[in-house]
């Protein structure tokens, strides 16, 4: 039994690197000897369940080796990824707790410290952001109880406004926010809530400045056409680059220096590493680049949480795309999903939490016609089920009834 990852940069969308093993037939939720593994790696890996002829399994877990052949100089010191091991005599969910104990208390960022009840802006508006929504939807968010309300893609972008481009610009667009952030963050203020936004620090697009200024920042070969992602022009600037690693850890670093009030980052991760190949690394250590691409991204979060010890961040990627223990302690929480429907989220949520804690787990009440799938509802439904991870909400609060915002005031 093999289960493995090959994308590149999201390594939970179509796997995950973690396992439980039942040594008593058939695994029960609450008796029964249950061994869990997690590997604690943002990049490609590959899990291995090997049985022999004498009936003994054999377990292997570790970075995975296809296209990347890693050779070391002399001296130098690879460190291969952890794996993390529990056991219980209480079945799965003995197994369950122990991780949930473990990540609260010592591989979670901030893992025991209350989070706050936030709105997201994305299913509200998507890409179409402006200072008068934004301010609108704060009003409302706090009038219900909330405490931070965080504005997702759309904001940047000056001489190609975010509209399908911009991705490396993170520049406020002034079309969009005449009085930028600081006018978004004194909205916040008067609202008595705090103020977060999204950034995806780790892409650019073909039309971008960024492209324009550096175009051998992506991966891609130089002999090659780059394939491109979302909206036709996204690609991956390459983290192995350490001049891209100063890049992306700026992209925080001036944020937080010019606007110290931001106290929520969603850092988000839309796409796979369909180029191979890269300007920066020599012809010999092509082969290193899924590696390098994991030790740079590393070396840029190690970077924020040393300087930003206390902002809170969440990993999203695609949804939840960046599920593993490998991030988590630069990272509060994660996406869970970008399919927020209630029902389906009772399903998702239950199996991420074998591994994970309700607290990292981030789950928002949308709107009563889901987004993804049509379905409606019951508010009090939807509710419960967000009240099961981080609880917050991503829709258009001026679009409730006055009884819809009469109950969530009384939920929050």
């Amino acid at each position: 039994k093999v289960i493995k990852n090959k994308d590149g940069v999201r390594n939970s969308h179509t796997a995950h690197a973690e396992v439980m093993f039942s040594l008593d037939g058939k695994p029960r939720e609450n008796e029964g000897r249950v061994i869990g593994a997690a590997l604690c790696y943002s990049g490609n890996y590959k899990l291995r369940i090997d049985t022999d002829e004498s009936d003994y399994h054999h377990f292997f877990a570790g970075i995975n080796q296809d296209n990347s052949t890693y050779n070391l100089k002399n001296g130098e010191i690879f460190r291969t990824p952890e794996l993390a091991l529990t056991y219980s005599d209480e079945g799965l969910s003995g197994s369950s707790r122990n991780f949930h104990r473990w990540a609260r208390l010592h591989k979670l960022a901030n893992g025991t410290k209350l989070r706050k009840i936030l709105l997201n802006s994305w299913e509200g508006v998507y890409f179409k952001v402006d200072q008068e929504v934004m301010a609108q939807m704060m009003k409302d968010m706090s009038q219900l109880g909330g405490e931070l309300f965080v504005m997702d893609d759309g904001w940047f972008g000056d001489k190609y406004p975010r509209d399908g481009g911009s991705l490396g610009d993170w520049v406020v667009c002034k079309k969009k926010l005449p009085q930028g952030i600081e006018g978004l963050i004194a909205s916040a203020k008067k609202c008595g809530i705090k103020f977060g936004l999204w950034i995806e620090p780790e892409m650019v697009n073909s039309k971008s400045e960024l492209y324009e200024k550096h175009p051998d920042w992506i991966i891609c070969q130089d002999n090659r056409t780059p394939t491109t992602g979302r909206g036709g022009t996204q690609m991956i600037l390459d983290l192995s680059n350490p001049k891209v690693q100063d890049f992306v850890f700026g992209v925080v670093d001036n944020l937080m220096t010019n606007y110290p009030e931001i106290a929520y980052i969603k850092w988000d991760a839309n796409a796979s590493i369909m180029n191979y190949g890269s300007y920066y690394l020599p012809k010999d250590r092509q082969s290193h680049l899924y590696i390098e691409y994991h030790k740079g991204l590393n070396n840029v979060l190690e970077r924020i949480r040393t300087k930003y010890p206390h902002l809170l961040m969440q990993a999203c990627a695609s949804g939840g795309s960046r599920v593993n223990y490998g991030l988590l302690p630069y990272f509060g929480e994660f996406w869970t999903s970008d399919n927020t429907d209630a029902y389906q989220r009772i399903y998702m949520q239950w199996g991420v939490s074998n591994f994970y804690p309700a607290i990292a787990m981030a789950s928002h009440v949308s709107a009563d016609k889901n987004h993804q799938t049509g379905r409606r509802t019951p508010l009090k439904f939807r509710f419960d089920v967000a009240m099961s991870g981080r609880l917050g909400m991503e829709m258009q609060p001026k679009d409730m009834t006055d009884g819809d915002k009469e109950f969530a005031k009384r939920a929050i």
